[in-house]
């Protein structure tokens, strides 16, 4: 009687099952992933918002009044510098948390002065998703001179304001 060798190795079938089951892990971890990436990126807007809101405020501080038109909103975030006015601000890196081109730290946001009134008693901010990071789920971000934390998507805005 003659005994043949053992063969080592997996079948097709093995093969097919193991891709399989890659395959469905793959396909719930997937969105949680996702969703996760959303979150951190949503969590770079706000801290670039609400750090734009306190820089109108102590534009305000220092000027008597908010800025009259969008553009000047836009331009006192450009050039706001925290701490002493001598200090260098140079982006995100010195506390400012935004770039001086109001683009979130990360750069996932593009932030902008929306809405001002005459007397120079309000304003508006909105953040916008840049480049090839879209969100749906939460669309822009805004926030005015008092706080209000709003957003154009279809979630709510506390979830959208979630740190």
């Amino acid at each position: 009687m003659k005994y043949l060798p053992k063969t080592r190795g997996y079948t097709l079938i093995e093969m097919i099952v193991t891709v399989a089951i890659i395959g469905i892990l793959a396909a719930v971890a997937w969105p949680a992933y996702e969703s996760q990436v959303r979150k951190n990126r949503r969590t770079d807007g706000v801290s670039a918002m609400e750090n734009a809101r306190q820089a109108l405020i102590a534009f305000r501080s220092d000027q008597g009044a908010f800025p009259l038109t969008n553009a000047a909103g836009n331009a006192a975030l450009a050039a706001y510098k925290p701490g002493a006015p001598n200090s260098p601000a140079v982006d995100c890196k010195s506390g400012r948390g935004y770039q001086s081109s109001r683009q979130s730290c990360q750069g996932y946001y593009l932030i902008a002065v929306t809405s001002t009134d005459a007397n120079g008693a309000t304003f508006g901010l909105t953040a916008t998703p840049q480049g090839i990071f879209t969100d749906a789920e939460c669309g822009n971000l805004t926030l005015d001179h008092l706080g209000t934390k709003g957003n154009s998507g279809t979630a709510p805005s506390n979830r959208c304001w979630a740190k």
